[in-house]
């Protein structure tokens, strides 16, 4: 009897538990679409594009959010652009159910959409454990929000809600000793690695061409634009031809736009530049896309 009663107890326990979580994903969710904590890229991407099933999406890293101008494109693209972005992200929130993809996908490359070890933002949704709890997940907002909610009972100044949040952008170019610099850097960090370190997002590229196959979606794959001021290293050019490769076994279309921009269209090695770069990457693009 005693034992029943404490299985009724634990029962009880955990059911209220779990409306607490389920209340603070409610609570929480709201207070990030009003702005009131950062959002992420893909909490950006989500509040600009409300609807439940995104037709047409472009998807890749930091250098996709700032070559795709949405604004001048079309195309009409959904541009899903996360920084430190890689392809395992992409295979996560399409297996997890966090997208709806209705007729096409395009996934911008470059090497460090490959990197396996790249450090990437833990609050994107789809790095949720299975059985990790909401609160504990998103302590630090809760955190925060539980912290402003003391401050405004306490009648103290609280921060007004962010808005206006946008992804990260680039402006103007670098100089050339900058852009030097940031070669040495990336030679440093980067393009030493032996090709089994981009071996996961590879094949997470391969499960996303097999669920567009079964999903009915077109994919095409683009290699992004290199800065012709810097010389591509060897580990790009040979993942660039692994990705071809890859691609020409699925059915799927691969374009290497690599060399396609001059370097006034550049703010450094791999980023376009907001108010020219990108709107000729896009009228490119848009070429290519309604082919």
């Amino acid at each position: 009897m005693r034992g029943s009663k404490g299985l009724r107890f634990v029962a009880l326990l955990m059911a209220f538990f779990l409306l607490l979580d389920c209340a603070a994903v409610l609570i929480g969710t709201r207070y990030i679409a009003a702005g009131y904590v950062w959002m992420d890229d893909f909490e950006i991407t989500r509040r600009d594009h409300p609807e439940k099933v995104w037709d047409k999406v472009f998807f890749g890293n930091s250098a996709v959010i700032s070559a795709y101008r949405e604004d001048v494109s079309q195309s009409g693209y959904v541009n899903l652009g996360l920084d430190y972005g890689v392809v395992t992200d992409l295979w996560d929130m399409l297996r997890r159910g966090h997208i709806d993809i209705g007729s096409e996908l395009v996934v911008g490359l470059n090497y460090l959409t490959l990197y396996d070890d790249l450090e990437t933002n833990p609050s994107y949704l789809w790095h949720r454990g299975t059985l990790e709890p909401y609160v504990y997940f998103q302590r630090d907002d809760l955190f925060q929000l539980c912290k402003d909610a003391a401050k405004a009972v306490l009648g103290r100044e609280v921060s007004p809600p962010h808005g206006g949040m946008e992804k990260t952008y680039y402006y103007g170019s670098l100089s050339g000793v900058q852009l030097e610099e940031k070669m040495a850097l990336y030679e440093e960090n980067y393009f030493h690695l032996p090709m089994e370190d981009f071996a996961g997002n590879l094949s997470a590229l391969q499960k996303v061409a097999d669920w567009c196959g079964e999903h009915g979606v077109r994919l095409r794959v683009i290699w992004m634009p290199w800065n012709p001021s810097a010389e591509q290293p060897e580990l790009s050019l040979r993942l660039r031809d692994a990705a071809a490769e890859l691609c020409a076994g699925a059915g799927a279309e691969f374009w290497d736009f690599g060399g396609g921009l001059d370097a006034t269209c550049f703010h450094d090695v791999g980023h376009l530049n907001y108010e020219y770069g990108a709107y000729r990457f896009t009228e490119e693009v848009d070429q290519w896309l309604a082919s």
